[in-house]
């Protein structure tokens, strides 16, 4: 098949040619690499292992790698080579690969990052129909566009448009991030999710979120075949009133590291 495709130059090894693909695929903003190779490879009609035979062999140790965004010392020299072989193959810039291709190091986002699944109406919006894996800032739940709960990896994103106020909080993380650094906003809301009870001790106790949105969330995506006390759906539900205590543990915590460095 590939000796259907245009080749040039030689990449720089004796196995590499410079092949242009007569398809292009747009990645989506964190997608993981071994998602996107496959996608291109397909769209083109090829395999992913006729791919991988025309790039440099950084790839196929990527590809197999669980954690593709360790940045081991042995591949770093390696990157911008394998970049600029990837954006030729691709028939796009290697500013747009990195921007979008958390592998190459270059995310482009504050704090670290976590493994979800993408929006599926984002990414239906660019003619994708299958899950794309990715990799995104830890603080970003919700897709506020489309009201889409990103849970992680290996657990069902959830359609949230029923509880305005789970995407409100998302709306406030973003607000909260001109105050205080990802990790200590990380910390705030798993301190917070601890501090919430999920089940009521009393029903004269019962908490908003079970009260409301845990009920609407089910009901809204019962289609799924979840069961009831799914993780998601309390993260979900647990979500804006974690958010609205973390800026009082914010709070405590400064306070609290202002008398550490202030005792002798």
């Amino acid at each position: 098949m590939l000796d259907l495709i245009n080749r040039s130059r030689p990449l720089g090894g004796p196995a590499e040619r410079a092949v242009v693909l007569p398809r292009t695929v747009t990645p989506i903003t964190g997608e993981q690499l071994s998602s996107y190779l496959p996608r291109l490879a397909r769209a083109n009609h090829l395999t992913l292992a006729e791919v991988l035979a025309v790039l440099p062999p950084w790839f196929a140790t990527k590809v197999n790698n669980p954690d593709e965004l360790a940045q081991h010392h042995m591949l770093a020299p390696a990157t911008t080579g394998a970049l600029s072989a990837l954006a030729r193959l691709a028939r796009t810039t290697p500013q747009r690969l990195a921007g979008a291709l958390p592998a190459f190091g270059a995310t482009h986002t504050r704090g670290p990052v976590r493994a979800t699944t993408a929006c599926h109406l984002c990414t239906a919006r660019r003619g994708v129909g299958e899950p794309i894996p990715v990799h995104l800032p830890v603080h970003l739940k919700v897709c506020t566009r489309h009201g889409i709960w990103l849970s992680d990896t290996g657990q069902p994103n959830l359609d949230v448009t029923a509880c305005p106020d789970i995407i409100a909080a998302q709306h406030r993380i973003n607000r909260l991030l001109r105050q205080c650094t990802p990790q200590q906003l990380i910390y705030a809301h798993e301190s917070a999710l601890a501090a919430i009870t999920p089940w009521p001790a009393t029903q004269d106790a019962i908490p908003l979120h079970w009260r409301h949105r845990l009920p609407a969330l089910q009901t809204l995506n019962h289609h799924r075949g979840l069961s009831t006390d799914h993780d998601a759906y309390t993260r979900a539900a647990k979500f804006p009133d974690a958010i609205a205590l973390v800026p009082e543990i914010l709070s405590a915590r400064e306070n609290e590291q202002d008398l550490m460095a202030r005792s002798p």
